[in-house]
């Protein structure tokens, strides 16, 4: 018996985004004039909305972090989105999975406007039965309601039968509050240790893995 949802995170789970992402932030800093934090720094922008990144992150209001959003988005829209590419493995794991007929979703942090350009340069567009986002104001950007809102549009009636796959423990959070499991993956931006502590059901090494945990429910 398998799952017959998946809910997958996009930044460090389906694709490594950490060269277009980090430029884009590199460009909004420079831009105000504000110091460029160490590398380590810059891996924590990976998973919560940009405004709460920049806020915690480099210790900005909210006021400065909405102009430093905006400023970010210039640079990424124009051409830095195309900065990724798909994990090891990722490609096949997600045709096996539709070639199994399991329906498969995005909920990402990521505002929902750029999915459709992404989605088509990676080639996956056809996996994907239904993608949720976030809103470009980052007012509509709790995970929870973003996976909520990918299991409506999928038709999910019984939450046994999803699960997400992330590799924050935001991913994790949200898909606790929303009432499914949850598979975290080493190969993002997210830790063991993190994992860990946040209670993630699954912890794995590679997309291969979460196939047989998939498939193995």
């Amino acid at each position: 018996m398998s799952y017959k949802y998946v809910i997958f995170d996009f930044d460090g789970t389906i694709a490594d985004t950490s060269e277009g992402v980090t430029a884009s932030i590199i460009y909004a800093l420079e831009s105000y004039g504000i110091e460029v934090p160490s590398e380590e720094v810059l891996r924590r922008f990976f998973g919560p909305p940009l405004v709460a990144g920049f806020m915690k992150n480099v210790n900005v209001d909210e006021e400065t972090a909405e102009k430093l959003t905006a400023q970010y988005r210039q640079l990424y829209n124009d051409n830095a989105m195309y900065l990724l590419e798909l994990y090891d493995g990722m490609g096949e794991l997600l045709e096996r999975l539709k070639e199994d007929k399991i329906k498969m979703a995005i909920a990402s942090s990521k505002p929902r406007k750029f999915f459709d350009r992404l989605l088509r340069h990676l080639e996956i567009t056809d996996y994907f039965d239904a993608v949720s986002g976030a809103s470009l104001d980052d007012k509509d950007s709790g995970k929870k309601e973003i996976i909520e809102n990918a299991c409506n549009i999928l038709g999910v009636e019984d939450k046994s039968e999803v699960i997400m796959v992330g590799d924050r423990h935001y991913d994790i959070n949200g898909a606790k509050e929303a009432g499914i499991k949850c598979i975290a993956v080493t190969f993002g931006f997210g830790s063991r240790e993190e994992f860990e502590e946040a209670g993630a059901d699954y912890i794995v090494d590679s997309p291969k893995e979460v196939y047989e945990l998939i498939k193995n429910k």
